[in-house]
């Protein structure tokens, strides 16, 4: 007998495995689509949710020829995002995780980016348990009776013990209205209640999927201990490895969004004390070359494709450049947006947020799904009334750092960024160039998620004679792109920080 043959038979008697299989930030992407990323010109095909439904029955037959647990979970974020998930109302979305099997999932932000009705009657339709562990209604703050407080699995003998977090950011994060009775509790003091009640109950295991971004995740997980495992979204922040806190050695996984990889996590579990002895991870690419479509899956795929996007690709203009996103500048494609709202709605000034803008605009011919694409949130357009002094207090929000800047049409402004938040703008002209008169009244345009006011974003709600026109800024960019075509991409100085001079 061989040493490593040995070695292995030991190894084998002494630990159990866990496989668990994780996806993030889906975004109703389910038909197949290209890894731009990897090659820009000459970007590799991939399966989306055809490849995956292949990979994930390949690892649960292999766990269980090994005699493996098997785990399949998703961390939020499912069905907005594209036309497929959203015109379904998540139900393309919601056969995807039936047919595949998934076991337990909780939301993310988007997920009640079609009010909570719409994603209660998704949940109703998936047969996997729905965590909400710090989703709570706000007159009683009971955990919402459509998801679940927490829930316990149970693996070759070992009990594990799973809890959710939403970003308690949420309410920056959606318009009042989709989010209409609830709430989002604090994330580490939920995380510390449910890992100590969990422990109560003789869980060996503690995993937590959230919805709060990586950031935020490390951070769970070095204030709290005794999380094993954390599976996240929302920052779409893919780990090709495993990362390991330091302090309290939770382990941490996210996969990249929009159904480009499956996470893959291996658990070694000592079988005396059913605690974790080691594990390997990695990140599994959906590359037509290495994984074969599984056909039902893809013919789920292209049925709903005939049903939620016709006509979506006949071309509606050209554009000479491409038009690219970013957080903290002023952009040409910001630009564009802003620009055709404000034509649109024939109003004085035009206010987007960038985090808003989900596509860049590519170079070359541009069809009605591009500019889908561009506005995946399904915003409207919203007008009012604002005095000088009220539009200046909204730019100092969209320059305060937390978030990123407002894209801006029919004024220009100039901010300091190492100044005390609150007093970063220094000036505001209009775009003929006369100074913005901070007592004057001037008419606005901007997305129904700033006119909420939620969060930090309340300034908006300050505005008189607030009126949302129900016109879809997608609908808005798709005019102004057959009107202007060919479409230029000009960046001209409307938002300049003087600290990067």
């Amino acid at each position: 007998m061989s040493i490593l043959f040995l070695a292995l038979l030991l190894q084998s008697q002494a630990f159990d495995h866990i496989y668990i299989l994780y996806t993030n930030d889906i975004e109703g992407a389910l038909s197949p689509s290209t890894a731009w990323w990897m090659n820009p010109y000459f970007p590799p095909p991939m399966g989306n949710a055809s490849a995956a439904a292949t990979l994930i029955k390949e690892k649960r037959a292999e766990a269980e020829n090994l005699g493996y647990g098997f785990l399949l979970c998703d961390a939020g974020d499912m069905f907005v995002g594209s036309p497929l998930g959203e015109f379904s109302e998540g139900m393309a979305v919601a056969e995807y995780f039936n047919y595949c099997g998934y076991d337990v999932m909780a939301p993310g932000n988007h997920d009640y980016d079609q009010g909570v009705e719409v994603f209660r009657r998704f949940t109703e339709q998936v047969e996997a348990t729905f965590l909400g562990s710090n989703i709570v209604y706000e007159a009683t703050g009971e955990v919402v009776e459509y998801l679940e407080p927490y829930t316990i699995v149970e693996r070759l003998g070992s009990r594990i013990g799973i809890f959710s977090l939403l970003t308690e950011y949420m309410s920056g994060m959606t318009t009042p209205e989709r989010f209409a009775g609830h709430k989002v509790l604090p994330e580490i003091e939920t995380a510390a209640r449910y890992v100590d009640s969990l422990r109560s109950k003789d869980v060996d295991l503690i995993f937590a999927i959230t919805g709060i971004g990586l950031r935020h995740d490390k951070r769970v997980a070095e204030a709290v201990p005794g999380i094993d495992v954390i599976l996240g979204s929302h920052s779409a922040s893919a780990l090709e490895e495993p990362y390991e806190d330091p302090l309290n050695h939770t382990i941490i996984c996210q996969a990249y969004g929009h159904l480009s990889s499956i996470g893959f996590l291996d658990l070694w579990i000592d079988k005396q004390t059913n605690r974790i002895a080691g594990y390997r991870g990695e990140l599994v690419d959906l590359l037509s070359e290495e994984i074969d479509d599984d056909t039902t899956m893809l013919r789920i795929v292209r049925q709903w494709e005939e049903v939620t996007q016709k006509e979506f690709d006949e071309v509606i203009g050209y554009s000479r450049d491409e038009l690219m996103r970013a957080g903290f500048e002023e952009t040409a494609i910001g630009n564009l947006i802003t620009d055709a709202m404000r034509e649109f709605m024939n109003v004085d000034i035009a206010i987007h947020n960038s985090g808003g803008i989900r596509a860049n605009l590519p170079k070359g011919e541009i069809t009605y799904r591009h500019c889908y694409n561009i506005d995946a949130l399904s915003n409207t357009a919203v007008t009012m009334e604002m005095t000088g002094r009220q539009i200046i207090e909204a730019l100092e929000v969209g320059v305060n750092g937390h978030h990123a800047i407002f894209q801006v049409s029919g004024l220009k402004f100039v901010y300091d960024s190492r100044k005390s938040i609150g007093e970063r703008v220094q000036q505001v002209v209009m775009e003929d160039g006369s100074p913005m008169d901070p007592q004057g009244r001037y008419t606005l345009v901007t997305n129904s998620f700033l006119a909420a006011g939620g969060g930090e974003y309340v300034i908006f709600k300050s505005g008189e004679n607030i009126t949302d026109s129900f016109h879809y800024l997608r609908n808005i960019i798709a005019e102004y792109v057959k009107k202007h075509s060919p479409i230029v991409g000009r960046v001209e100085g409307r938002i300049i920080d003087v600290a990067r001079r």
